[in-house]
């Protein structure tokens, strides 16, 4: 029974350092991350069934990409300068990263996870500012959740390539492509097709309902796994597949419950599954890396924000709000790099290291860039001025 005393361990600590980041109107997601790396391997090693709580961890991934695919707005890519600024988000973005772990020694594959992080904000975080901040009613709010939506599309096609590149030799690259798409038509062919039988069990006031839920979501999780297919894209697909069935709707707040523990779990579950060398942590060349990559994701955000807000709003001071809003990074920073450490390939100290470091950071900085984008903005668009 070791596992539930681990479970009381991270549910306690998560909800100690939640509660206080909640005080200190900060990002949750660092906290439950330092909380594994206190608990876990690098500090007090007071875990003890390990691979447990990685397995419940791995279900939060799952989980969050389903709610992704269910909230997601296909409609949405063709309304007039959407697509513009999704694109430059990406490419400013992926470009800086890209080159960054390049010259910092990383390998292909490393300096490709590298920029995904530095790409990918926080939907989580940037909504959630938007909300408390009381920031929707500027016109840019809407653009901004649009790019969030938008990285989804290419958190997807990311995941995709990733996995392709990871499963075998670059010639088996369009095989698993072609597997994941073949995959993803037959679960949107499907759903669609049962949508009239499994609809009225989403209505039933038993535990059908849940069962049902968690039942194609694992089940196409495991079919996945065979074929050797990111699980997390078929769980995103999968959303996008149910959220066309009414009935589910009503159920969707028990899914959500659900996301957010095992979600919480995952973060701890990263934080703890490390034995970081606090030493390489403190070197001067992982220092000037960090300092440099937090530097240039600040900066290629209110680029791009900047190049968004003059096409779209004929405004740099609304561009620079964007890139403010959009500066936080997080959730899915860490997913990228835990599904490649899942993949079984040899990622070096320095990548893990540097990705952990940086969204702690920029999640706790994030913060306070979309909290006072607005004064950020002014501010810089003063200084241009003078």
């Amino acid at each position: 029974m070791t596992f539930m005393v681990d479970l009381g361990i991270i549910t306690l600590s998560c909800l100690a350092l939640g509660l206080a980041s909640k005080y200190l109107r900060q990002a949750a997601i660092p906290a439950y991350i330092i909380a594994g790396i206190i608990l876990g391997k690098s500090g007090f090693d007071l875990i003890s069934s390990y691979e447990f709580v990685e397995w419940l961890g791995k279900i939060g991934i799952i989980l969050l990409m389903f709610y992704i695919g269910h909230e997601f707005n296909f409609k949405g890519i063709k309304e007039p300068g959407r697509l513009f600024a999704g694109c430059t988000d990406f490419f400013v973005n992926f470009i800086l990263g890209f080159s960054l772990g390049l010259l910092i020694g990383l390998s292909l594959l490393e300096a490709f996870i590298l920029a995904s992080a530095v790409y990918i904000s926080s939907s989580a975080i940037v909504i959630s500012s938007l909300i408390e901040n009381k920031r929707l009613i500027y016109p840019e709010a809407e653009t901004v959740v649009w790019l969030m939506v938008f990285e989804d599309i290419i958190l997807a096609i990311l995941l995709v390539v990733l996995t392709s590149i990871m499963a075998g030799s670059l010639a088996m690259i369009p095989v698993s492509l072609a597997t994941t798409l073949l995959l993803i038509v037959i679960i949107l062919a499907l759903i669609r097709r049962l949508s009239n039988f499994i609809s009225p069990l989403f209505e039933r006031d038993d535990e059908i309902p849940i069962l049902l839920i968690f039942a194609l979501i694992f089940g196409f999780s495991a079919i996945a796994h065979l074929l050797n297919v990111s699980e997390v894209i078929v769980a995103f697909f999968l959303g996008a597949a149910l959220s066309g069935v009414k009935s589910f709707q009503k159920l969707f707040g028990a899914t959500i419950a659900f996301k957010n523990l095992f979600l919480t779990i995952f973060f701890f579950s990263f934080g703890m599954m490390f034995q970081f060398q606090f030493a390489t942590l403190s070197s001067a060349d992982f220092v000037l890396a960090l300092t440099a990559l937090i530097t240039i994701s600040i900066l290629g955000k209110f680029a791009s924000g900047a190049l968004i807000g003059k096409r779209l709003y004929d405004s740099l001071e609304t561009g620079l709000r964007i890139g403010a809003y959009t500066t936080p990074r997080g959730e899915f920073s860490i997913v990228l790099l835990a599904v490649a450490l899942g993949m079984g390939t040899g990622i070096s100290e320095l990548l893990i290291s540097l990705v952990i470091a940086y969204v702690i950071i920029l999640s706790i900085v994030g913060s306070f860039f979309a909290r006072h984008g607005n004064r950020i903005s002014k501010a810089m668009v003063g200084r241009e001025h003078q």
